[in-house]
């Protein structure tokens, strides 16, 4: 998530079990996950990464787990690997493995990359870029063949902003790279691939697919955040609003579903799945069960899997809170909880153990 907290269907093969894990005959392929909408969950920082957090995100009947890689290898040159970086990783996906959930990991931090929000090294020095590589070639070898890892995640809200024309700011050419890398030690686990522009709709135009016929690509949605990340006093309603300056569009779920257009095209050019990797909203706004369900409409009617932005993380998108923007609480009923429910229980057959190191 760019984050604003600064600027302001497979079938499965049993019932859900938490506690008696039941082996099936054949192996699920994870890439046939994607392919087939049957992720939901969400982006669960390293904090929060506890067995009895994601216990409770596991019995909601969420099936993945969107989890941080930080700082593998330092930020700063060197670059130099960080084994205790690894070790918290390890930590946080043995417990998701423990509660039930698949993983997706997902780098924020890393060569070239000190700061999510406003590092540039990355797309300036080449040995950052190469460290960059090598990193997640040493993670996907770490991981090969664990059964609850169902994808890697290159770069989370990859921006390369000013730099994008420069000779290193290629993210095309980087997530190429960095797929080759991963594939000479690990052919198998899903790639998941963002768009530039912070993973927005609109930089689909210039992505490119990767080449490699195990991957997915990723979307954020928070447009507008005029809507989405608005304070308790701003009062904007949805259905009907409209943003000062910008076309007089009122948003409503036709208007949602326009601004995908990009990525809906892109699917169907390429034959990809798509995974929106984070999205969210104030859980204060005016209409903000409507404008949940309706993206998560068109998710499933589109059969893309999705993550939510995010367990237990920020205040004003912790699902588990009233719309009280005073609510500091977690409850195990709120409006939010209960209509995420609704969406995460088409999974009634999910089994985490059904895919296993022999995977096809």
């Amino acid at each position: 998530m760019r984050s604003n907290m600064l600027k302001p269907r497979l079938l499965f093969l049993c019932s859900i079990s938490l506690a008696v894990p039941v082996a099936s005959s054949a192996p699920l392929d994870a890439f046939a996950l994607w392919q087939q909408g049957a992720l939901r969950g969400a982006n669960v920082m390293r904090e929060q990464c506890t067995v009895e957090d994601l216990r409770v995100l596991r019995s909601w009947g969420a099936n993945l787990a969107e989890i941080p890689v930080s700082n593998v290898y330092a930020p700063a040159p060197p670059y130099a690997f960080q084994p205790e970086n690894l070790a918290k990783l390890d930590q946080a996906v043995k417990a998701a493995e423990q509660a039930g959930l698949y993983v997706a990991l997902t780098c924020r931090e890393g060569p070239g990359r000190a700061d999510f929000e406003r590092s540039h090294e990355i797309w300036r020095d080449a040995s950052a870029q190469e460290a960059y590589a090598k990193m997640w070639r040493q993670i996907a070898l770490h991981y090969q063949g664990r059964a609850a890892i169902v994808g890697y995640d290159l770069m989370c809200e990859p921006h390369p902003d000013e730099d994008a024309s420069q000779p290193l700011g290629d993210w095309n050419a980087l997530a190429r790279k960095i797929t080759v890398a991963i594939r000479t030690v690990d052919q198998r686990t899903p790639i998941l691939v963002n768009s530039i522009g912070w993973a927005y709709p609109q930089q689909f135009e210039v992505l490119r697919p990767t080449g490699d016929e195990r991957t997915v690509y990723t979307v954020h949605f928070y447009d507008p955040h005029y809507y989405t990340h608005q304070k308790p006093a701003d009062h904007v309603i949805y259905p009907g609003f409209r943003v000062p300056g910008e076309q007089a569009k009122a948003w409503d779920k036709a208007a949602l579903e326009a601004q995908f257009a990009l990525v809906r095209a892109f699917q169907q050019k390429h034959q990809v799945p798509i995974f929106v990797g984070e999205f969210g909203c104030a859980r204060y706004a005016p209409g903000v069960e409507d404008w949940l369900r309706d993206q998560m409409d068109l998710y499933e009617k589109l059969g893309w899997s999705w993550a939510y932005w995010a367990f237990r993380e920020w205040d004003v998108m912790n699902i588990e809170r009233t719309a009280d923007p005073a609510d500091r609480s977690n409850h195990p009923d709120t409006p939010l909880l209960r209509l995420f429910k609704t969406y995460y229980s088409k999974d009634k057959r999910f089994l985490t153990t059904s895919l296993g190191p022999g995977r096809t």
